[in-house]
């Protein structure tokens, strides 16, 4: 073989290792918070809840309020729109992603059994839910509050265990749903080649300076949790072949589910932003009005994350809800 054929198989064999040695790599944690509350592992996952002033108010067969968080975001998104709901409220991490807070967890309960589903997919996630909502919510209405890929996360938990689902309701949170798609057309530039470079962009982002981080179409409505949380993502999973995977995954989930998934719950809640340059706005919208149990609330001067543009907002619809 000719000198540069030789060179372009070496250059590939380098590329593709380092590709490898990218995703596989155990990145360090960012700079944990403090936390006040119950950290629990479960798993990959890990489980919080949060002390809250509200909760000394809580009466008897209070209702619980679950959430999961989207890709690349962690626990911390849920903690300011549910300050004041009137709710036990506890929030899963994503599996494989770090523990945000300066706190040990403590360990694994006896009534945890091992997760059979592949890490980084929504399945994996969704047996997570169902066990929590299985050894959480024993009293009271049950909300399980999904944002994006944490929206698919909720409807598979209702797929996989139906009957401890039948009386809850699905907040999905401009939400990866049935039929779903990505914004401006994102599978076509994540199939194939966009996957494979995904480790090179989280770390090439993990040393640019945060105003370049932050410099983005969907941080035309900002406030200063947002920059903070959306500023810490390349930071927030604790290895890059996870986000591939559950990169990956979200396009199939999108294209296998289907409206039969709404159908396990016993109210389907849907909040959207105004706009949305993560997830097709108007795929989701076409999706959640397939389904008569689905109600659509619209919110306004928000884009991909309404409960960190508009925790006001959202917490009051929860608040509405609730009363």
């Amino acid at each position: 073989m000719s000198t540069l054929v030789w060179s372009l198989i070496v250059i590939a064999l380098f590329v593709h290792l380092s590709r490898y040695l990218l995703a596989i790599k155990r990145w360090s944690a960012p700079i944990r918070e403090s936390f006040s509350g119950d950290l629990l592992a479960l798993g990959n996952n890990l489980v919080c809840i949060p002390s809250r002033t509200v909760d000394a108010q809580l009466p008897s067969g209070a209702p619980t309020v679950i959430c999961f968080p989207g890709l690349m975001e962690d626990m911390r998104y849920f903690l300011e729109v549910h300050r004041e709901t009137l709710a036990r409220v506890v929030i899963i991490n994503n599996a494989n992603y770090h523990n945000p807070f300066a706190a040990t967890p403590e360990p694994e309960p006896k009534w945890w059994t091992p997760n059979p589903h592949r890490l980084g997919t929504i399945a994996h996630d969704a047996f997570c839910v169902t066990k929590v909502v299985e050894h959480f919510a024993h009293e009271g209405a049950v909300y399980l509050h999904g944002h994006s890929r944490g929206g698919a996360v909720v409807l598979e938990s209702g797929r996989q265990r139906p009957d401890l689902v039948r009386t809850a309701t699905a907040v999905l949170e401009a939400a990866v749903v049935p039929k779903g798609r990505l914004a401006n057309n994102g599978e076509r530039y994540l199939k194939p080649v966009g996957l494979y470079l995904l480790p090179f962009i989280f770390a090439l982002q993990r040393i640019l300076p945060e105003k370049k981080r932050l410099q983005s179409p969907m941080m035309w409505v900002t406030t200063s949790y947002k920059n903070k949380l959306v500023a810490a993502i390349p930071y927030v999973p604790k290895q890059y072949a996870t986000v591939a995977v559950q990169c990956a995954d979200i396009m199939e989930w999108q294209v296998k589910s289907d409206i039969t998934y709404y159908e396990n719950f016993a109210d389907v809640w849907l909040i959207t932003g105004e706009r949305d340059h993560v997830l097709w706005r108007q795929a989701m919208l076409d999706s959640a009005r397939q389904s008569a149990k689905v109600r659509i609330t619209e919110t306004v001067g928000t884009d991909h994350f309404p409960s960190l543009e508009k925790p006001n907002v959202v917490g009051a619809l929860f608040a509405e809800r609730l009363a």
